[in-house]
């Protein structure tokens, strides 16, 4: 009840490839940094952004980095329907003073059609200037190539791609090309493509009604499929995979790393208690508990609490076959030297589970069970994407039509509103739109306050008890 009321209390408040990875050891963010993903419609379906940044939160509560995310569905390297290039950095991304920029461009810059060289041209010409242009306004900026994440195999077997190599092929000739351009400017890249193949093959010959749920429709990934991604960065940035390592025997802490343990005590029945204060929280994963859209509702949505008496089968298969417990998640508890046979973990009065002498002196993976740390990481989780949704309300649903009452709007026509009216009455409206945005835009470093104050791990109470 005390983690609960927390919570509420500040809530109120408010297999890759990788290169050019940061210095051995150190996490690739450090204070003051701001994060901007920049991309197409996987990018706007924010699982990946979310995921990394919710990683970042849980994992360096201390740390001060701010996320943005900035992508927009059918956008290229010369932009789209949201503005030509040029406008689209202006408007989403200078503004917010990134240190730090990924871009994910490509699926749709090959126009879903075997390989054409002048329209690959047109790729390399535009990612070249997209990158130049980051350079240009924003000095000092680490640019993070992401490269295309696949084209996904048809869930039906009897359905073939029309042309050689399949469009996926293509993806490879581009992301191919980001390779060369990152090391060529002397930037990061990852490759998302390899790593997300390599689970769906996995999935295909063990669990293979699952391997289609890695990329649902092809296009898009799913939730689960964009923990893969999420992953793949996150090595690149040096993302340590331990929250807190402890292992406790003959009455004494033998290891305490990322934690502190106090009031050790073992009582006459056998019963063992300790005291935690974390410095990590772990990660919480996307759709593990709960089923995910693909894309949020068109009129917002806000984070689903998870269910943790229901595991979603794909997004438990992906987790399995992409390993990301052991990448990213370990929280690992060892105690040896026990008399009874089997104990009853509990931890602040809540039943974690019962696990044999054995399976404990082996050490046991806290992470995996439903924990007050998890349920406090679930929360975080929730504010993270309740922050990314307001910035898309302002963005989208308020900065977007606004502008497009001016009469210089070179967007869509199709997206012009009431052209009829006249200029002085779009001025207004425009006036009084960019006001409702920026003070919505003024909420979001209170929330991001509250966030890392939600994050901040408590003090837990450890109980083992021999079962009889």
């Amino acid at each position: 009840m005390r983690r609960i009321l927390a919570f509420v209390v500040l809530s109120l408040a408010a297999l890759p490839t990788t290169s050019r990875a940061g210095a051995a050891g150190r996490f690739f963010l450090h204070n003051g940094d701001r994060v901007c993903f920049y991309g197409d419609s996987i990018t706007e379906q924010r699982f990946y952004a979310v995921a990394v940044e919710t990683y970042a939160v849980t994992r360096f509560p201390k740390l001060k980095v701010d996320f943005v995310d900035s992508g927009v569905g059918g956008d290229r390297v010369t932009g789209g329907w949201a503005g030509p290039i040029d406008v689209r950095l202006k408007r989403d991304v200078y503004p917010f003073k990134p240190t730090v920029v990924t871009i994910m461009l490509g699926m749709n810059d090959a126009s879903y059609r075997p390989f054409d060289a002048k329209i690959f041209d047109t790729y390399k010409h535009g990612y070249k200037h997209l990158v130049d242009a980051l350079k240009k306004h924003l000095p000092g900026v680490r640019i993070v190539i992401l490269g295309p994440s696949p084209f996904g195999p048809s869930p039906f077997a009897n359905i073939k791609h029309r042309f050689a190599g399949g469009y996926n092929g293509v993806l490879q000739r581009y992301d191919e090309f980001d390779k060369q351009l990152a090391a060529k400017d002397h930037l990061y890249y990852v490759d998302f493509n390899a790593p997300m193949l390599a689970v769906i093959k996995k999935l295909q010959a063990a669990q293979p009604q699952y391997a289609s749920q890695v990329i649902p429709g092809r296009v898009h990934p799913s939730a689960a499929g964009e923990l893969l991604m999420a992953e793949a960065l996150l090595k690149l940035w040096n993302a340590p995979a331990t929250v807190t390592k402890v292992a406790i025997s003959g009455g004494e802490v033998k290891l305490a790393d990322n934690t502190q343990v106090t009031n050790l005590h073992t009582g006459v029945d056998g019963d063992i208690r300790w005291t935690q204060r974390d410095g990590s929280l772990p990660f919480p994963m996307l759709s593990l508990h709960e089923v995910w859209p693909q894309f949020p509702p068109e009129n917002g949505w806000q984070a689903p609490r998870p269910k943790f008496n229901f595991i979603n089968p794909p997004a438990q298969a992906i987790i399995h076959a992409a390993h990301l417990y052991r990448r990213l998640d370990q929280e690992r508890l060892q105690v040896a030297g026990l008399s009874a046979k089997s104990y009853r973990l509990s931890i602040n009065g809540q039943p974690v589970g019962a696990f044999s002498a054995a399976s404990l002196a082996r050490g046991i993976n806290l992470a995996r069970y439903r924990t007050p740390m998890l349920l406090q990481a679930y929360h975080v989780l929730a504010m993270v994407w309740n922050r990314t949704q307001v910035r898309f309300y302002a963005w989208r649903d308020v900065q977007l039509p606004i502008e497009q009452y001016s009469p210089a709007w070179s967007g869509s026509p199709r997206l012009i509103l009431f052209p009829g009216v006249s200029v002085a009455a779009r001025a207004m409206v425009r006036t009084d739109g960019e006001k409702l945005a920026n003070a919505i835009y003024a909420t979001l470093p209170d929330m991001l306050r509250a966030q890392r104050q939600a994050a901040t791990p408590l003090a837990d109470h450890y109980e083992l008890k021999p079962m009889k």
